[in-house]
């Protein structure tokens, strides 16, 4: 399906956020006719507390290639330093520290997906940072002389992100990560004095942290900075897309899928599409109205939504094959199925690859699970409740060999929900 995209060079890049949903808060300075005049550059920090971004990355990461795309320069800062430490907004409880190999090791991997998301769409190229190197080079004494006695602790209880953990009395706070917001001030100076910085971007929840960097530029280096916050990524129960969530959905295909990746936004309520749609993709805002208007039942935004983001993550190719697979898994059969079809299909449901010589429905049933036993087995298919490729099977000796579409594969369907695949001929 062909969706209409937005012409990023129509549209400022604050009317934009604005217009999508996104713009939570900014500082009053801040405009888009500063931002066309002088193309501040402008920085987002990342945590390195993971080997790959997630979902709740997609917001920050777009907003910055939004940026880019109307010509800004962007700065994407690895947090070596501050990753050492944890961030307390949003947190309940103190975070276990990492490694220092973990945490570097967290930040190659992630460079590496940022700098593949970027490479797909034009703009200035991003500068990477890691605040480690500029921490290490400084000792606590002159930290604490040269940032320490510009924040004011009784301002600092003020903020939410401390003072719920102070009253929680179960969990409170370490000084440790009490200090984070010196850091994360000190990084916005930094920056502007070695890049030219001006504005930092971040979720709704940084606010107070980057207010804070505003501040000490101005007092350090007597430069007007910038703050703007953009909307976490929540659905409509206020489920905020992280890590740290259950099945949390991450950008590496290696720990959450393409397929599984299109299937999680195919899935959105109607609630949170015409959002979602808004928030991670570049469509155009009249075209989503026609989207919203179509019938409920022909899910047109859902497919949108998954198609757009899993092509933007993945690629086209990836994305296509993703809602090949959904409609084969769907359907129970398939004509031809590809290697690469297969392949993402076997990601998706129990797959049992297959020996040489016949391949037996009633023991191929037992050993994919689809029956607990021989005798289920038969009365799944006395029942015509069994299909290979879409074609009913009766005879429980019936070899699955004579079934197989394209590079070699069956897909067996017992009910009317519950999908299998048979692999053979794995090169």
């Amino acid at each position: 399906m062909t969706h209409t995209l937005a012409d990023p060079a129509k549209t400022p890049f604050l009317a934009d956020l604005e217009a999508r949903g996104l713009l939570h808060q900014k500082t009053p300075d801040l405009t888009d006719a500063l931002i066309e005049s002088e193309r501040p550059p402008l920085y987002v920090g990342f945590d390195p507390s993971a080997p790959s971004l997630h979902a709740g990355n997609l917001i920050p990461l777009l907003g910055m290639d939004r940026y880019r795309r109307r010509g800004g320069q962007v700065i994407v800062l690895l947090g070596g330093a501050t990753g050492m430490i944890g961030d307390p907004s949003g947190k309940d409880a103190e975070r276990n520290l990492q490694a220092e190999e973990a945490v570097l090791a967290n930040i190659e991997s992630q460079r590496k997906q940022f700098e593949a998301l970027f490479a797909a769409t034009d703009g200035p190229a991003p500068i990477f940072v890691n605040n480690a190197d500029w921490y290490r080079g400084m000792d606590v004494i002159a930290f604490l002389r040269e940032v320490g006695k510009h924040f004011s602790v009784n301002a600092m209880l003020q903020k939410d992100a401390v003072k719920n953990r102070i009253e929680n009395r179960e969990q409170g706070i370490s000084f440790t990560e009490f200090t984070y917001a010196l850091l994360q001030g000190y990084d916005f100076v930094h920056l502007h004095r070695t890049h030219g910085c001006r504005i930092q971007m971040g979720g709704s929840d940084q606010w107070g942290n980057i207010v804070g960097g505003v501040d000490l530029m101005r007092r350090m280096d007597g430069v007007a900075a910038h703050a703007v916050t953009y909307s976490l990524l929540t659905n409509s129960e206020g489920k905020k897309y992280g890590k740290s969530e259950k099945g949390a959905v991450w950008l590496d295909p290696d720990l959450t899928s393409p397929y599984e990746f299109y299937q999680f936004w195919l899935n959105s309520a109607d609630a949170d599409t015409p959002k979602f749609l808004a928030w991670l993709t570049d469509i155009d805002l009249d075209y989503l109205e026609d989207l919203k208007s179509a019938p409920a039942h022909e899910r047109r935004p859902q497919k949108a939504l998954a198609e757009l983001l899993t092509a933007r993550v993945h690629g086209a190719r990836a994305a296509a094959l993703a809602e090949e697979a959904s409609a084969v898994i769907f359907s129970g059969k398939s004509d031809s199925l590809g290697a690469e079809l297969i392949a993402m299909i076997a990601r998706a449901v129990p797959t049992l690859e297959a020996d040489e010589g016949p391949c037996v429905l009633i023991d191929a049933m037992v050993a994919l699970g689809a029956a607990a036993s021989r005798g289920e087995a038969r009365r799944l298919i006395g029942q015509n409740a069994v299909s290979a490729n879409g074609a009913k099977l009766n005879e429980e000796g019936a070899d699955l060999r004579d079934h197989r579409a394209g590079a070699g594969a069956v897909v067996l369907s017992v009910g009317k929900a519950k999908r299998f695949l048979v692999r053979f001929d794995r090169q």
